[in-house]
């Protein structure tokens, strides 16, 4: 990768909004193996196991939220960007 492309200002770069639907759910415990996160029933909370690599970049803390995407893809979102994306539809 070229010095000018690592230095490249965010501005310079498109913006874009997301409209996806997803499954999501907030994590209420993070454990070794994965984190509990809150089913759709508030009452219940389900263990969901990391995926190999997908604490390389970000380690999940409680309050953050486990997505689903329609593709089957997982990922964890930091609170502040969730709740900044997204707004619960049912």
């Amino acid at each position: 990768m070229s010095d000018a492309m690592t230095k490249m200002p965010v501005d310079d770069l498109a913006t874009f909004k997301s409209s996806k639907v997803v499954r999501a759910g907030e994590i209420t415990e993070v454990v070794d193996a994965g984190c509990y996160v809150k089913s759709a029933d508030p009452k219940q909370s389900i263990l969901r196991i990391f995926e190999e690599n997908m604490t390389a970049r970000y380690q999940p803390q409680v309050g953050d939220f486990w997505i689903v995407y329609p593709d089957g893809y997982q990922s964890i979102s930091p609170r502040e960007a969730f709740i900044e994306g997204y707004s619960r539809i049912d």
